[in-house]
């Protein structure tokens, strides 16, 4: 086979060991940064907002034009559910004592007490007299800031304590520092399980135990380096990188390297029983695989890179992260892979090793019988799969809430804890009010206030509006918007517009300005956002997986209908989770980026089973024409791209075990798109499709115009 130079080189004797050192350099440069990647996250939702949306101009307002600056409130939650007593009282006054002691607590603003003057009408005692609230208000702008100052205020109020007396930090700040805590873990969790469950997998598969550990090895080289390298970039290039992020990033690269090195590693001990001299084995096996492999990282990268569109900086951040990562790991996989393989030869297949001039089995695999299959009733076989993903398809009908951000921990946390406290003695929203700024010149800005203020209170369900300051410049006023509901919540969610709309028109008719924000209009905007950059996302998307595979196959027909086996895989997907998430894990509520993500990965990964299958059968066309070589290919590559799949899937699934509810939602909806890729797309449509267009699955490319270059013998199509 003529292939390029360049592509083999790494199978060369003297060049792979220049492939290993030059591997192993980088990694010693960037490996030790890894380990600062997970530090150097951000994880609050504020640091991704869009820059014109509302609330991003009010916490820039609150930062440059109010005296209390940009501040991140902790609410230090009371609660005896048979009421305060006075041995309570006691017990908090000394808490508040203490962290009122000089330097105690820095960075943050004099605590509100709820034994001060007024606390009770300002919101700080409960009604009912069980629930006493004291507020601290951080200045610090960075979780580096923030964090110290939760973890004195958890100290202070965790200690002894007084008899029926519950104690949380919540708020904001709470639920921040505990994010960042969840976030910390996942990495070192997900490399611990991905690999447990990788290697289980690659031995069973492989019977082999060095072979096993070859693909792991290749891609922890380049997890090590691609880690350090986006290091590099939040670092030094000022990219806002947060801890789902570099989670996904650990999933993908451990995935997609370890089906790259499956179908490099299978075609090579095919190869192996061609040639008796290794280098010349691996150097075939690596031309024949390296398109495959190279359109279907192209294929992930550049869907990664479409994430850079998106409006919501979080989303976008990711793209060049993800896509950094695929590169990589691509490239790993057609040079230090190669080369470990001809440095270890027929050695790493033992102790089964395949052996110069032995036969490989004849007979037809799982996946070649169920190729013959269809090849008796292709149209009945189409028409079954479209039917089966169309009806999963319907379980979109089933309508989910949004996933507010007390739901979205799996496990209780202190802040979770302190919010649910909250709930039982004051309006929901108590644990983070909504901001509302009144802009009017200054004579007219009280009365201004005072209409949006009435307005305000007329909303259903808005449980109270306060005034809290005015501006350095006497020009605006900041009024606390109390809402009803739990404030990261649907309902709260879809008061965002109502209360902007009553603000506004009573400030029209004030002659002031207005603008909503906080802590719920943050998250009405992140989802407003999240939805419209879907809108560009998928049709990108659509559009580079398409453009990929007519490179690759030299075709228009057959990609069209691989990229609509994509978009009827994900639908079905989506609707399996959705009905998956409503009746069997009772979830409480699915995030705004979900299908944005589930598309992303099912589309970018899933192409990889087609693109191996049509590599494939376009390899075996010429030689047994087109309606053979679509079983040939079938038959050929069956076990690998299943092997592949299940290990891809149990890669996502492993995002179940961690104690965020989207990163469950993502593995769980990942891993069963991908299954369905392997399982039914693969198998049963693209072949149905190929079989009822025969050789004009090709057109307009050379093979719609030729048949077979050599007759196919009757013995052996058995």
């Amino acid at each position: 086979m003529n292939v390029p130079r360049l592509i083999t080189l790494p199978a060369g004797r003297r060049a792979k060991w220049i492939v290993l050192v030059a591997w192993l350099a980088a990694a010693a440069a960037l490996g030790p940064l890894q380990a600062r990647l997970q530090d150097s996250t951000t994880n609050s939702p504020r640091e991704f907002l869009p820059a014109d949306a509302e609330s991003t101009r009010v916490l820039e307002l609150l930062e440059n034009e109010f005296p209390s600056g940009r501040q991140t409130p902790a609410i230090v939650v009371y609660r005896n559910a048979a009421g305060l007593s006075e041995a309570n009282r006691a017990k908090i006054a000394a808490d508040l004592d203490e962290l009122s002691e000089p330097g105690r607590l820095a960075g943050t603003d004099a605590i509100q007490s709820p034994f001060a003057p007024g606390a009770r009408e300002r919101g700080l005692v409960s009604g009912d007299r069980t629930t006493a609230l004291a507020v601290v208000q951080i200045t610090a702008e960075t979780i580096e800031g923030i964090e110290p100052v939760v973890d004195e205020l958890r100290t202070v109020v965790g200690g002894p304590g007084s008899p029926g007396l519950e104690a949380y930090v919540t708020g904001p700040a709470g639920f921040a520092v505990d994010a960042v805590d969840v976030f910390g873990q996942i990495d070192g969790t997900l490399l611990v399980a991905s690999t447990v469950l990788i290697l289980t997998l690659l031995v069973a598969i492989y019977r082999s135990p060095l072979v096993a550990v070859v693909p792991l090895a290749v891609v922890a080289v380049a997890y090590a380096i691609a880690a350090g390298f986006v290091y590099v970039l939040v670092s030094r290039a000022g990219l806002t990188v947060n801890g789902q992020t570099t989670g996904l990033l650990v999933i993908l690269m451990f995935g997609a390297g370890t089906d790259y090195a499956l179908l490099l590693v299978s075609r090579f001990r095919e190869e192996l029983r061609r040639h008796e001299d290794t280098h010349a084995a691996i150097a075939e096996a690596l031309g024949r695989t390296s398109p495959a492999i190279l359109s279907s990282g192209a294929t992930t990268t550049l869907a990664m890179l479409v994430l850079l569109v998106a409006s919501m900086a979080s989303t976008s951040a990711a793209g060049p992260v993800l896509a950094l990562g695929v590169a990589i790991t691509m490239i790993a996989g057609l040079t230090l892979l190669p080369a470990v393989l001809a440095v270890l030869g027929r050695r790493a297949f033992w102790p089964f090793i395949p052996r110069f001039g032995t036969e490989v089995s004849a007979r037809v695999s799982v996946w070649g019988r169920i190729g013959r299959r269809v090849e008796r009733r292709p149209l009945t076989a189409l028409l079954a799969t479209v039917a089966l993903l169309g009806l999963l398809a319907l379980g979109n009908l089933v309508s989910l809430p949004g996933l507010s951000l007390v739901a979205s921990f799996r496990s209780d946390t202190e802040s979770v804890s302190g919010a649910r406290a909250v709930e039982l003695a004051f309006p929901a929203g108590e644990v983070a009010p909504t901001d509302v700024i009144v802009r009017a010149d200054a004579p007219a800005l009280a009365g201004a206030a005072r209409e949006v203020s009435a307005a305000l209170g007329r909303v259903a369900g808005v449980a109270a509006v306060a005034p809290v300051e005015e501006s350095v410049g006497g020009d605006a006023l900041r009024l606390r918007v109390t809402l009803d509901s739990d404030p990261y919540g649907d309902p709260a969610i879809s008061l965002v517009d109502p209360v902007r709309d009553a603000a506004a028109a009573a400030a029209t008719g004030a002659g002031a300005d207005v603008l909503v924000g906080g802590p719920t209009a943050e998250e009405a905007d992140t989802q407003d956002t999240v939805r419209s950059d879907a809108l560009l996302i998928v049709p990108l998307t659509l559009a580079v997986v398409f453009v990929i595979l007519v490179l690759l196959l030299r075709a228009v027909l057959a990609p069209l209908y691989l990229a609509a086996s994509q978009i009827l895989s994900f639908a079905a997907t989506l609707g399996l989770a959705s009905l998956a998430f409503e009746y069997l894990f009772d979830a409480p509520g699915t995030d705004a980026s979900l299908p944005t993500f589930v598309f992303i990965f099912t589309v970018a990964l899933g192409i990889d089973y087609s693109i191996f299958l049509m590599s494939r059968i376009r390899e075996e066309t010429p030689r047994w024409g087109p309606r053979e070589g679509v079983l040939v290919g079938l038959d050929r590559t069956g076990g690998v791209i299943s092997s592949a799949g299940i290990i891809l899937a149990g890669t996502f699934a492993v995002l179940m075990t961690l104690p965020l509810e989207v990163l469950f939602q993502l593995g769980f909806a990942v891993a069963v798109g991908l299954l369905i890729d392997t399982f039914v797309v693969r198998p049963l449509f693209v072949p149905a499709v190929g079989l009822l267009l025969g050789r004009y699955s090709w057109w307009p490319g050379r093979l719609a115009r030729t048949g077979a270059t050599t007759p196919l013998q009757p013995s052996e199509r058995e």
